[in-house]
């Protein structure tokens, strides 16, 4: 084993005396699926609909209002409980969407320059909707994920990965082309028996990306220009939720969790700039002056439902800050990212080690070990 660069020491009155809540906080959730682990992939079905359906964009299409053919809430309104009306629920969740008609209808300050492409990943290829407009990122984020309800989006929140978005173009062909071949059967009866429990066949995978700056954290926080940091923001962002995709297809596990948002954060910062910046992560979490928490930054965003005390909140900004120092004793270690090979062994050893070891003294030194039995696993 190659020998660890030192590292700082560990408070160990954080890693003692964890109440059951905060353990169960940071229980590592990726060991309970093993039996659902794989090593291969296969690209969604609804790659080949995209492949298709992105065509007709160069004909000058609006995409916009492409994307309110396969999801329809994007039709309506932000409004308070607007999901409660028998019009909503008849679009979006009936499929009623021939003829949409709305008094009032959602618009948005720059639909424009909207752009929706098919990026590459280690997954495989994803739908990614890249939204310039912050306004327009929020409105589109409050219909997606919270049914046109003006839920506030945290500043510091600036991509999503969505899974499981009904999309009723996809189900309206499906539809169209059974009817066709079928003119006298039965589409209710086809749709319960065969195509419901098939969920792949009209559920959407969709990376929903912003130019905002990452964490919500200025330029001249990091030293960096505007023009450079917006770049930096927009890849890390990307292959942040890219990395979100992998734990999801491997482990069946993709959450708002500190664990999953270090592993992401992680991998989207060595794919931008090849080396893990620690005061980077450090100031995404808002830990940049620790042990002093920079009120409003990202790290209050994957604790907000799990009922943490102020003792709880404490220990925790210990815990993530020693992981963040281990996580950079691994990636020197390791050096630059070499292969998607790497990339991999790289996250999944992140996973199989939970925060509380990997916060630990010796957290660097598991990391290493998980990542090389693994590695040599993969070649042997």
């Amino acid at each position: 084993m190659n020998n660890l660069f030192p590292l700082e020491p560990v408070n160990q009155v954080a890693l003692i005396g964890l109440s059951d809540e905060l353990k169960n906080y940071l229980f590592n959730k990726f060991s309970l699926n093993d039996e659902y682990t794989t090593s291969t992939f296969t690209e969604d079905p609804e790659i080949q609909f995209w492949e298709e359906y992105l065509r007709s964009f160069s004909n000058g299409k609006d995409i916009f209002n492409a994307l309110k053919e396969c999801y329809p809430q994007l039709n309506f309104l932000i409004e308070k409980e607007i999901d409660k009306i028998e019009l909503y629920n008849d679009v979006v969740l009936r499929g009623k969407t021939n003829d949409i008609k709305l008094a009032a209808y959602l618009k948005l300050a720059d639909s424009k320059n909207i752009s929706l492409e098919l990026h590459p990943s280690i997954t495989g290829r994803i739908p990614v909707l890249m939204i310039p407009n912050k306004e327009d990122f929020v409105k589109i984020l409050q219909s997606l994920i919270y049914k046109n309800n003006p839920v506030a989006i945290p500043p510091s929140m600036g991509a999503v990965l969505l899974n499981g978005l009904n999309n009723w173009k996809r189900l309206n062909i499906i539809k169209k082309n059974w009817l066709q071949n079928n003119p006298i059967g039965d589409w209710n009866g086809e749709f319960l028996d065969n195509i419901a429990p098939n969920k792949s066949l009209y559920k959407d995978k969709l990376v929903i990306l912003s130019a905002k700056p990452y964490s919500n954290v200025a330029a001249s926080q990091l030293g960096l220009t505007e023009d450079l940091w917006t770049s930096y923001s927009v890849s890390i962002r990307k292959e942040h939720e890219f990395t979100h995709l992998y734990t999801l297809k491997k482990y069946g596990h993709a959450t708002n969790n500190l664990h999953d948002e270090l592993i992401a954060d992680y991998i989207g910062i060595i794919k931008t700039t090849w080396n893990y910046n620690k005061v980077w992560m450090l100031t995404f979490m808002g830990l940049e002056n620790y042990p002093h928490y920079r009120e409003g930054a990202r790290l209050e965003n994957y604790v907000k439902e799990s009922n943490l005390s102020s003792a709880d909140f404490k220990q925790l900004i210990t815990i993530v800050k020693n992981a963040i120092e281990n996580i950079a004793i691994f990636d020197k270690n390791l050096g630059k990212l070499k292969s998607n090979k790497d990339q991999m062994c790289r996250i999944d050893a992140l996973c199989e080690i939970g925060l509380i070891d990997l916060a630990s003294p010796r957290g660097a030194e598991l990391l290493i070990e998980i990542y090389y039995e693994n590695f040599h696993r993969v070649l042997f």
